[in-house]
């Protein structure tokens, strides 16, 4: 290989992949603007590469986002979901070998369902590049998120469609206004503070905490993208 395998920023530059600086978009090998989704993403994983994980991608394009958390992950399992029935012959690519693709719909309970079922010790990192539609970046977070094991993470890419007209469908019209809220939800502090000399009150008041109050740690906003942190401790 001629580029470093030990970071992102190195790795994607011998791929085609759009989380990079820089890709190429057609035969003429003109090369747009990419999310550099990359540093952001070195910046949290560098210290998690070796262990052993599961990782989760929704959305697979052609693979070399897969390929490359295979490289960086080595001691880890790969998977990926993806609603096109042709994606799933991607598995024979050279570069993916061991990687598992789910055909089906991220906005689909019964799918989600059973791509869970088929996976054991729950997932650590899921990354969601699929539709970018507002409703279905909202569904696969609620569906998928308690699945996610303790000190996991969940990343959200191009939370910009919540901008965007066509991308504005669901139950969720927004997924930036959507996490908004929950930055209420992890200052859970402010709601209990006051009753810290009552210790019933206190109880009390935690034991009606939302599921994300006990469970985010915290949320984490650049350009197109969102990190959510559970809990090493719920």
């Amino acid at each position: 290989m001629l580029f470093d395998n030990n970071k992102l920023e190195g790795i994607s530059k011998g791929l085609e992949t759009d989380k990079k600086e820089f890709f190429k978009i057609n035969k003429k090998n003109k090369k747009i603007m990419g999310s550099f989704f990359t540093k952001w993403y070195d910046f949290y994983f560098d210290k998690i590469k070796d262990r052993k994980l599961n990782i989760l991608e929704i959305g697979v394009a052609n693979g070399d986002s897969l390929k490359m958390w295979k490289i960086l992950f080595v001691n880890s399992k790969i998977y990926g979901i993806d609603i096109d029935k042709n994606k799933k012959k991607l598995e024979n690519n050279p570069g993916l070998e061991g990687v598992n693709i789910f055909i089906g719909d991220q906005s689909s309970k019964y799918f989600l369902k059973k791509v869970c079922q088929n996976i054991k010790n729950g997932f650590d990192i899921i990354i969601d590049d699929g539709s970018h539609i507002t409703g279905h970046q909202i569904f696969s977070f609620e569906y998928l998120f308690p699945k996610l094991n303790k000190g996991g993470i969940y990343v959200i890419e191009d939370v910009h469609t919540s901008y965007i007209k066509e991308f504005r469908k669901g139950s969720c019209k927004n997924t930036i206004n959507y996490f908004k809220k929950k930055i209420d939800d992890i200052n859970v502090n402010g709601k209990i503070k006051k009753y810290y000399n009552n210790y019933n009150i206190l109880n009390e008041t935690k034991n009606k905490l939302s599921y994300y109050e006990k469970n985010i740690e915290g949320i984490h906003f650049y350009p197109d993208i969102c990190f959510i942190f559970k809990k090493k401790v719920c």
